[in-house]
C-alpha cells in the first residue's frame, strides 16, 4: 500500500510499546529500544511522520530529525509532556504557585526550539493538570487568564512554530479547564495569535458528547484546526480505540467536512492496541484512514447539500446506504 498523495499520517510509538495501564503495570508486550519502535513505525506502509513527547521520548532536536530522516519519516507533531510527574499535579500554566507556571512556560519554550529544530509540523500543548476535581477548588477567571497569557507568551516566543492546543473533558483532573472545542477556540480567538489553533482528537471529541464533525468545522472554518488524533470510544473513557471502529458513520461524517474545509494538516493516529498485535493494528487503522478519506470523496457532496436544505433525513440515508453499504448488484427489497 503506498502512502495516499494527499494524506500526512503521522502516529505515536504506542503500538510498540509495551502498552502500560494502572493494572498490568509492566505492560502487555516486552519493551523494544526507541530507536526499534521508530524502525517498525516506518515500515508500516502510509506512514510517514512520528508523534513525539518532549522531553519524556527526546531531548534534542537535531539529533531526532537524523535519527528519524534515517528510517524515512518526518516529525509531525512534538508535544510538550505537562501531565506526567507530580510536579504539574496543581497545574502548570493554571499554577497558583509562580515558580512552577515559570518552569512550565520553559518547558514549552524549550519544547518549541527542540520541535523547530527537529522541523516539526506543530508543537502540541495538552494541558491535562490544568484542571480541577471538585466543586470551589478553582477560581476559574484566574485559571483562565493564566491559560490566556501563558499559550500567547508560547506562541510569542517563536512565531514561526505554530502552536496546537488539544482539549479533553477529563483526565487526569475530573474536569479540564479546556474541555471542548468552544472552549478551546474561545481561548485561540481571545488569544489572536496566527500561529495558535487546536488539535482535533475524535474520542476527546466524543467523550464530550460532541459531534466531531461539527467540532471540525467550528474550528477549520476559522483556519484553526491544525492536527488531528484519529481514534474512538464508547464515549465513556478515552479508550484509543481503532478509528470508525465504533462510531463509524460520525467518523465518516468528520472525514467528508474535511474535506469541504480543505484541511491540509496531519492526520494522526492516537490509538493504543493493547492486547493486539501493534503492527497489524497499526496497518489496519491506516487502512480505516484511507478507507474513510475515498469514501468521503466518494459522496456526491452536491446531492447531499441539496438533501440538507430540504432536511430530507430519508433521502440522506438512503445515499449513504447506496454509496457505504450496498455492494455492487445488490438490490433493494420489493
Amino acid at each position: 500500500m503506498a502512502a495516499h498523495p494527499d494524506l500526512r499520517i503521522d502516529s505515536n510509538l504506542a503500538p510498540f510499546s509495551p502498552c502500560v495501564d494502572r493494572f498490568v503495570t509492566s505492560g502487555y508486550r516486552e519493551a523494544v529500544s526507541f530507536e526499534r519502535q521508530l524502525e517498525l513505525l516506518a515500515g508500516v506502509p502510509g506512514i510517514v511522520g512520528v508523534a513525539l513527547d518532549y522531553p519524556t521520548q527526546f531531548g534534542d532536536g537535531v539529533a531526532l530529525r537524523e535519527l528519524t530522516a534515517r528510517f524515512g519519516l518526518r516529525v509531525g507533531m512534538v508535544e510538550v509532556d505537562m501531565y506526567s510527574t507530580p510536579e504539574w499535579q496543581h497545574g502548570s500554566l493554571t499554577a497558583a504557585d509562580e515558580a512552577t507556571r515559570r518552569r512550565a512556560l520553559a518547558r514549552c519554550k524549550r519544547g518549541v526550539e527542540e520541535a523547530l529544530a527537529a522541523e516539526a509540523a506543530d508543537l502540541q500543548l495538552w494541558l491535562g493538570q490544568d484542571g480541577y476535581d471538585y466543586p470551589f477548588q478553582s477560581d476559574y477567571r484566574e485559571a483562565w487568564a493564566r491559560l490566556r497569557d501563558g499559550i500567547a507568551e508560547v506562541a510569542a516566543h517563536r512565531p514561526e512554530m505554530r502552536i496546537t492546543v488539544e482539549y479533553k473533558l477529563k483526565e487526569p483532573r475530573n474536569r479540564c479547564h479546556l474541555a471542548t472545542a468552544a472552549a478551546v477556540l474561545s481561548l485561540i480567538l481571545e488569544i489572536g495569535a496566527p500561529n495558535v489553533g487546536a488539535t482535533l482528537d475524535v474520542g476527546h471529541s466524543l467523550m464530550a458528547l460532541e459531534n466531531p464533525a461539527e467540532a471540525a468545522v467550528l474550528l477549520g472554518s476559522r483556519g484553526r484546526l491544525y492536527h488531528l488524533h484519529l481514534n474512538d470510544n464508547f464515549r465513556d473513557w478515552d479508550h484509543d480505540m481503532s478509528p470508525a471502529s465504533v462510531h463509524l458513520w460520525e467518523q465518516l461524517e468528520l472525514f467528508y467536512w474535511l474535506r469541504r474545509l480543505g484541511f491540509d494538516g496531519w492526520y494522526g493516529i492516537d490509538t493504543y492496541p493493547y492486547r493486539e498485535d501493534g503492527r497489524r493494528a497499526l496497518e489496519r487503522t491506516v487502512r480505516t484512514v484511507y478507507w474513510l478519506y475515498e469514501m468521503a470523496a466518494a459522496l456526491p457532496a452536491d446531492e447531499m447539500a441539496r438533501l440538507q436544505r430540504a432536511d430530507d433525513v430519508a433521502g440522506i440515508l438512503d445515499l449513504l446506504h447506496e454509496h457505504v453499504l450496498r455492494r455492487p448488484g445488490d438490490r433493494a427489497p420489493r
